[in-house]
């Protein structure tokens, strides 16, 4: 089945960002790597309440390479529980392959990605910022940075005293130094800088065992009035309500909180912040779930007919004004947070 924006002879920008050959090979790796993780070391994880709210009602939702998935009864955010602790995550990114040849192929698609995601949003935090700081100079801290293209972004604003990039990995720490940025190895314990007016985390939340804590240490060093920029799955968007656990996000023990609009809220809230914008601003829904039905990973004949007329009979036109829709009512599984520290 031929995808219409395939036949509008357009570049995709799925393709552009996940590169076909290479983005199958990650997800081939990160189910090796999840199944032989889990086996190694299951007998050692932990139970956790919802990461959002804190609550003990939830419903069993699906496994996924041995780890089990549940949907909060109340705020419907879906997590892996029992989950590997801080320490046992620490070691699978250190020792399996998986990790290892994402951070790749993160640095093969950075200027891409820098364009099409990252310097939009930085103009609008930056627009923002310039109300609350503007006349002081703020220092700003990427966690989690990568191989540094948000970090880059940031610096290339103009706006911030200094701008710092965090990450576990030593390769990415590398790569972020390489692109002349100043980079240290570890995360919030680690940064003793003051002044800190904005701290960002692009696809971090979803990996972290304890989110809550994590976010209140964030709160913490933070500047009176400083904002935290979150960008993270959107566990009710799109390609998670059509695919389910077919969702190629969907990737434990790398992934393991999948919050939504209304359940971040209730995150942010306990560790100290105030949610002030919550959207889903992503590009690639519609695409990720095409891929996923020309591969023969999601049969909408079957399962969804309405959406493959959608999708496949319609036009390209039609397709992308869906697109829009989903942005526009927090329906994209890319989700954006702004927060300021109450």
């Amino acid at each position: 089945m031929k995808s219409i924006l395939k036949r509008a002879d357009k570049v995709l920008e799925i393709d552009q960002m996940r590169p076909v050959d290479e983005h199958q090979k990650a997800c081939e790796l990160r189910e090796r790597c999840g199944i032989s993780f889990y086996q190694m070391y299951h007998k050692y994880f932990i139970e956790t309440p919802c990461p959002a709210c804190g609550s003990n009602e939830w419903d069993f939702a699906f496994t996924k390479y041995g780890f089990k998935h549940n949907k909060c009864s109340k705020c419907k955010t879906l997590f892996c529980s029992p989950r590997p602790t801080e320490k046992l995550l620490l070691e699978y990114y250190a020792n399996f392959e998986a990790p290892k040849y994402w951070s790749e192929l993160l640095l093969k698609t950075d200027t891409t990605r820098k364009l099409l995601q990252h310097r939009p949003r930085v103009e609008k935090i930056v627009a923002l910022l310039k109300e609350k700081f503007a006349k002081r100079k703020i220092t700003a801290v990427d966690l989690g940075a990568g191989t540094g293209a948000f970090a880059l972004a940031l610096r290339d604003s103009g706006f911030f005293k200094k701008v710092i990039a965090a990450d576990f990995s030593e390769a990415c720490v590398q790569a972020c130094v390489k692109q002349g940025l100043e980079a240290y190895h570890g995360t919030v314990d680690d940064i003793t800088e003051d002044s800190i007016g904005l701290l960002t985390m692009n696809d971090l939340i979803e990996h972290l065992s304890e989110p809550l804590l994590f976010l209140k240490k964030c709160c913490s060093i933070m500047a009176p009035k400083g904002m935290i920029a979150i960008a993270t799955p959107n566990g009710e968007g799109f390609d998670f309500q059509i695919m389910k656990e077919k969702t190629v996000n969907i990737t434990p023990p790398e992934h393991l909180n999948y919050f939504n609009p209304y359940s971040i809220k209730e995150l942010m809230k306990n560790a100290g912040f105030h949610v002030t914008k919550a959207e889903t601003p992503g590009i690639l829904d519609t695409q990720i779930v095409m891929r996923e039905v020309e591969k023969g990973n999601v049969v909408l004949e079957k399962d969804n007919k309405f959406l493959q007329y959608l999708l496949y009979q319609t036009s390209a036109d039609v397709v992308s004004a869906f697109q829009k829709f989903l942005q526009e009512n927090l329906l994209s599984s890319h989700m954006s947070v702004l927060a300021e520290k109450r």
